[in-house]
């Protein structure tokens, strides 16, 4: 029943310890302030709270979101509180919360003040900063999900409507950061790709253990990167010099071949005998073998002059 009620949470059912491990994290941080409390709490309830004939339920899809929960029920109202445990679906191990508040004195007061929170976020009244990241944080926690970094950099966050996920595009928005929004079959998700920008929201919610291995991760990929680089330009250079040495002993073979290394000039015989005997040294090292030494760009300018008497020699057959 409450799977077609609430839908996906988010959160696949192979869940990744790196996303887990974000939703423990921020299942353990307790607001100090009681409006920031109340803030976590109707970002909770804004994307998992159900009004139901007998009370108000709260169904979520981990452990740890139902944990925070309870503990922000009891903190801020002390009410009588019911927990539920059912499974997903006949195949799925995974389970679902449900906290529910029962019908019981002071239940409409607590049912208006998180829908108070609610409805001035809707209306872009955003107030303190403290209070919209508990707000985040609590949406996060009841449907946010984060991919192994060392796969691919991806955090959505699966909403059931576009006004939720507009109003979560819009509070990400106020801390300079810009999901992307994109429907899903019956859900519409708010995405981020973006290393940096997922490592900003990490920060912002309090997942500072997460944020350090996301950090350590990319700054692990972006070193392989740069090494691969590097070995790919190095290793283009080498097929550019092997190209040229064998292109210059073919030419000095042609001209030995049709008009005979006499025909050379001193100090292109030079050249041409040690590119014989060096095929695969590069114009630097050639240089050195000369007496006097010869600069890159000077033994560079030599074999070029080669290059050309034996391109002469090709036009003319």
């Amino acid at each position: 029943m409450y799977e077609k009620e609430r839908g996906k949470w988010g959160i696949s059912h192979a869940e990744m310890g790196f996303s887990r491990g974000i939703r423990d994290e921020l299942a353990r941080i307790m607001p100090e302030r009681r409006c920031c409390q109340l803030a976590e709490l109707a970002g909770l309830a804004y994307v998992d709270g159900l009004i139901v004939a007998d009370g108000y339920e709260v169904v979520a899809g981990q452990a740890a979101a139902a944990r925070k929960v309870y503990t922000l029920f009891k903190q801020l109202y002390q009410p009588y509180l019911e927990i539920k445990v059912r499974r997903r679906a006949q195949f799925n191990k995974h389970h679902i919360y449900v906290v529910r508040i029962p019908q019981q004195p002071g239940l409409v007061r607590i049912t208006k003040s998180l829908e108070g929170v609610q409805r001035r976020y809707l209306r872009g009244r955003w107030g303190r900063a403290c209070c919209r990241r508990a707000f985040l944080r609590g949406i996060y926690l009841g449907r946010g999900s984060a991919t192994n970094p060392n796969k691919n950099y991806h955090l959505e966050i699966v909403t059931d409507t576009f006004q939720q996920a507009a109003l979560v595009q819009s509070c990400m928005e106020t801390f300079g950061i810009s999901p992307g929004v994109v429907q899903r079959k019956r859900h519409v998700t708010v995405y981020l790709k973006d290393a940096g920008l997922i490592g900003q929201l990490l920060s912002l919610l309090g997942a500072h253990t997460a944020l350090l291995k996301l950090e350590s991760i990319r700054v692990l990929k972006e070193m392989r990167n740069q090494a691969n680089r590097l070995v790919n330009c190095e290793t283009a250079n080498m097929d550019k010099t092997l190209d040229a040495s064998l292109r210059q002993v073919e030419n000095i073979r042609l001209i030995a071949e049709t008009k005979g290394m006499d025909s050379l000039a001193p100090e292109l015989q030079e050249i041409a005998l040690f590119r014989l005997q060096y095929p695969y040294a590069s114009l630097k090292e050639l240089g050195t073998l000369l007496d006097p030494p010869l600069s890159k760009s000077g033994v560079n300018h030599r074999l070029r002059k080669i290059d050309r008497i034996a391109d002469d020699l090709r036009g003319e057959d």
